[in-house]
Parts: C-alpha cells; structure tokens; sequence
C-alpha cells in the first residue's frame, strides 16, 4: 500500500478511536446526570440526525475546500470543541444535560462530512483498491469491536474530565496526522451553481444504471443486515435460544470479528476477488443466504456463534468488491457526490428498516424478520446475476 493510504488508515483509526472513546463518555454522562434512560437514548439518535443532515451538503464542501482538508480541517474543528467542552467541565466540574447534547450535535456534524470523503479519497491515493477498501474496512470494524469495551473502562477509571483530557489527545494526534496528508484537487465547473452541486450525485445516481443497481443492492443489504445490528439479534437469542443478554454480547462480538477475518482474507487475495468481482458478490450472497437459513431451522447456542462468524466474513467479503465496483464507475470528480447521496440513503433507510423489522418481528415472531432477511438476500444476488455483465 502506498505512504499517503497508511497515513489515512493511521489517522482514520485515531480519529474513530477517539469518537467512540467519546460517545461513550457523553452517553454514560448524560444518564448519571439525568438518570433517564429517554434522555441517554437521545444522544445515538442526534448523532445520527446530525451526521445523516451533514451528508447532503457535503458536495458544497468537496466544492471549495480539498478532500485531504476536509478531513483535516472537520478533525481539527472537533478537537477545538472538544476543548471546549473541557474547559467548561473543569470550569464548573458538570456540563448541564442540553450543553452536551449541542456538543456531540456538533461533533457529529463534523463527522458527517468527514466519513463520505475518507472513501472518496481512496482512489485518490490508493495503488491497490481491494486491499486499501479491505484494510479501512478492517480498521473501522476493528476500533469498533475495541472501542466500546475500552471506552467504558476508560470512563470508570478516570471519570469525564480525565477521560476528555485523553479522548483531546487522541484528536489531536489524528488532526497533526491529516494535515500531512498528500493534497488532493478536485476540479469542479465554473459555472456549475450550488443547487447542480447539490444534486449533481442525485442525478448519476438516478441516470447511471450502474449506480442504480447499487443502490438498490444495497437497499436490500440494509434489510437483511438490520437483524444483526437491531435488538432483533438479541430476541432472537433470547425467546429462540433461550439465552441470557451476555450471550448477545458473545453473538455480536462473533459477527465483528467475521468482518474482520473477511476483511483479512481480501487483504491477502483481493487480485482474486475482484478478478470477477460479480461472482464473489453473488456466491457471498448465496453462502450468506444458506448460513441464515441454517440459523433458521437448525441454530443452537454453539452453532449459533459461528454461524454469526461466518455472515460477517461473507459480508465483508461482498463488500470490498462493491466498494471497488462504485469506486472505479465514477470519476474521481464525482465520487464524493456518489459517496455522500449513499451516506443520506443509507442512514434514512436503516432507520426505516429497523422500525420495519422491528414490528414484523413484535407482530409476528423473529423467526418472520429472519426469513425476511432471507429473501432479500436472495433477491440481492437474483439482482446481481442479471447485472453480472456490469461487474466484471
């Protein structure tokens, strides 16, 4: 891999490190402060509003400022209000409730114009596409699977205060770190006015047919996905395995690390996966299919653990290709378009689909959202059969 696509792998995992080291310490404040358990979920809820708003306008950014400076530049403005925010703690020793809500908003706000450019950025400085989209993705999964555990340990430890003074130097580490990364120009049109750069990516999306299979592949990847990042997993270990809420942990865990052993296993042959990228999507699909079937009807406590392996190396492995496939049909000019209309059309679409699951499975049963999941599944890889010509 090259120097520039390191430095981006090493900062991203400060950074994201950093984030959730954060979003551990604001949730767990806010529910000591409050004692409200509506009050904590609010803060998931506004970092989603904020980053999934942050999403539509980053076009405008992309437009005036360099993708290597909207990173710097978003990390730096985090470090800043993360300053902020502990000068006000050791000010007064307690930040009221409403205060830490406009700071994590802010934050998040930053972050959702951070996360469509970092992989815009790739190809920018990317030699070898399937392993730098593998070590991201392997990187990103990774600080998430760690990052919870140490984060709460990190918060009962040295409290919010002390843990904000480590969470600064962690951003500040990723900002000194992004501001040295290799500058990238995007060309735009002169005369091209906000409103066409707004929805310049709507419109590749809605003419390309390429782009519009994507989407609508990953659509259905959103649906059968929503079982295993949704309290639908742990109904399902709960009233189906009859197991208690430390072994949804142990499923969760497994799944993270699948992804990770995927995203390994296309690091070492990513030339082989993306020599026919359509089969290694369709026969991921297939096998991801017949593993939640087998969850199905013949899941058991052990069973059940490495089956939850085995969709996360699928899924990942799926994954590398298709983020190779949107890479390489766009033009380097485009993709942070692209990117940013897929971040607004995910996030919109996970909510809605959390909720469809969700009362699918209160009305009838989980064992109904499970084989709904399998159906899209199957539909994803029927989708990606008949468009196999399109990914070679």
């Amino acid at each position: 891999m090259s120097k520039e696509i390191k430095k981006l792998l090493i900062s991203q995992a400060v950074a994201n490190l950093a984030d959730v080291f954060l979003r551990v310490v604001i949730i767990a404040n806010v529910f000591i402060i409050s004692g409200s358990v509506i009050a904590t979920s609010m803060v998931p809820i506004l970092i989603g509003l904020a980053s999934f708003s942050a999403s539509f306008l980053v076009p405008l950014v992309t437009k005036k400022v360099a993708l290597n400076r909207v990173l710097s530049l978003t990390q730096l403005g985090k470090t800043v209000l993360l300053f902020v925010l502990l000068l006000l703690l050791y000010c007064s020793e307690t930040v009221h409730v409403s205060m830490l809500y406009i700071f994590i908003v802010s934050i998040s706000l930053l972050d959702g114009f951070a996360a469509p450019v970092s992989y815009a950025i790739v190809p920018q400085y990317a030699t070898d596409l399937g392993r730098a989209n593998a070590a991201l993705s392997m990187s990103g999964e990774g600080v998430q699977l760690v990052g919870w555990g140490l984060g709460g340990l990190l918060y009962a430890a040295l409290g919010i205060q002390l843990s904000s003074v480590v969470i600064l130097l962690l951003f500040t580490v990723a900002t000194i770190l992004m501001f040295t990364l290799a500058p990238v120009k995007i060309k735009t049109l002169a005369a091209e006015t906000n409103l066409e750069t707004v929805i310049k990516g709507w419109r590749l999306v809605l003419t390309k047919p390429p782009l519009r299979f994507l989407v609508t592949a990953n659509l259905l990847e959103i649906i059968a996905n929503t079982i295993w990042v949704s309290s639908v997993i742990l109904v399902f270990v709960t009233e189906y395995l009859h197991q208690t809420e430390s072994y949804w942990g142990y499923a969760n865990t497994a799944y993270s690390i699948g992804i990770l052993l995927g995203g390994a296993i296309v690091f070492r042959l990513s030339e082989r996966f993306l020599q026919s990228k359509w089969k290694t999507i369709f026969f991921s699909l297939i096998f991801m299919t017949i593993v939640t079937t087998v969850i199905i009807l013949y899941a058991e406590a052990i069973t059940f653990l490495l089956l939850s392996l085995a969709i996360g190396v699928f899924c990942q492995i799926k994954e590398v290709p298709e983020s190779v496939f949107l890479q390489e049909t766009v033009a380097e000019t485009e993709l942070v378009n692209v990117y940013a209309v897929f971040e607004v059309v995910s996030a919109s679409a996970f909510s809605c689909f959390v909720f469809l699951v969700s009362l699918i499975t209160d009305s009838f049963g989980v064992l109904y959202a499970f084989w709904l999941a399998v159906i899209c599944l199957l539909a994803e890889s029927f989708l990606v059969f008949i468009n196999r010509k399109q990914l070679q």
